[in-house]
């Protein structure tokens, strides 16, 4: 759909327009008295968010990102989906799924009380995407820009079979420096350190970076907490539909191997995962829906 379509069927004065991106991508600016947004119909993929309360963008986009179809969005907020990770039946398919590399229609936006605004994508199967993963499925991201940031990703499984899926809503937060930052609200909890084998540890204290980190943990407790000492905020997570919670930075082997990274990004973002991952499988019968849902807001 080009833009001056979208204007004409989405946009809303003040609120919501859709201009032009990198490399022709169309982008949805969002702008309410709480916050600004701009997501890309390509993936359904947040690129930005900025409190009106805080100088600073909520996510990091990396400088290098690739704006090409067939390419994912290195930073923001991408969408694993329907696999989290590598092709679980190792069959060629691009790790973390297929939706963060197809272009998604927009099929609503919407003003809601108290200034807020909605912007909703959908994504449903088409005969390429049933070739690579045989469900009738329709696919949903709802993004509601306001005093909170709410994502909500909706998955129906409209076949005559049951259907199997892992996901994660994959936010890039930015932090002022990752080495002044720390995370709480996984303490206690055990992990599977994929940097490590996958082996089985125990989280006690808080979350610490300092080397490359990939980890999964069964989670089922309340909020997550990022606390930024250099940018002085608290990024609050909380999340529903969930009993997974992944934690990620590259550090600077990973940072020097991507093209889309620059060697010192590592310090710039720290991904804190809402997701259903590793045995934290979601099993829909025909007609059945579930919704992964996160809400992020700043503490201070």
């Amino acid at each position: 759909m080009d833009i001056e379509t979208l204007n004409s069927l989405y946009s809303h004065a003040g609120y919501v327009t859709f201009k032009e991106g990198p490399e022709g991508f169309p982008i949805a600016l969002i702008t309410t008295p709480h916050a600004t947004a701009a997501i890309t119909p390509y993936g359904a993929h947040l690129l930005s968010y900025a409190f009106a309360s805080d100088p600073e963008d909520l996510l990091f986009l990396s400088d290098k990102a690739i704006f090409k179809e067939g390419t994912p969005i290195r930073g923001g907020v991408p969408i694993c989906w329907p696999w989290f990770g590598p092709d679980p039946q190792s069959l060629g398919r691009s790790d973390h799924g297929l939706a963060r590399t197809r272009m998604w229609n927009v099929i609503s936006s919407d003003l809601l009380a108290d200034q807020e605004c909605s912007i909703t994508f959908e994504l449903t199967d088409t005969p390429e995407l049933f070739a690579l993963w045989p469900h009738r499925f329709r696919l949903t991201l709802r993004l509601t820009v306001g005093k909170t940031l709410t994502m909500e990703l909706t998955t129906q499984n409209r076949g005559d079979t049951p259907l199997e899926l892992t996901q994660a809503l994959h936010p890039y937060f930015a932090v002022g420096d990752v080495t002044h930052t720390n995370i709480t609200g996984l303490e206690g909890y055990n992990y599977l350190d994929k940097t490590d084998n996958s082996c089985e540890k125990s989280q006690e204290g808080p979350i610490i970076i300092d080397a490359e980190t990939d980890r999964v943990y069964p989670f089922d407790g309340d909020d997550i907490v990022i606390h930024d000492e250099a940018l002085n905020r608290q990024i609050c997570i909380k999340c529903e539909g969930s009993r997974s919670a992944i934690v990620w930075n590259p550090w600077i082997r990973v940072c020097e191997e991507k093209a889309d990274l620059s060697s010192d990004d590592y310090r710039k973002t720290v991904c804190v995962e809402t997701a259903n991952a590793g045995n934290d499988i979601i099993t829909l019968l025909p007609g059945e829906s579930h919704t992964l849902k996160v809400v992020y807001s700043l503490q201070s």
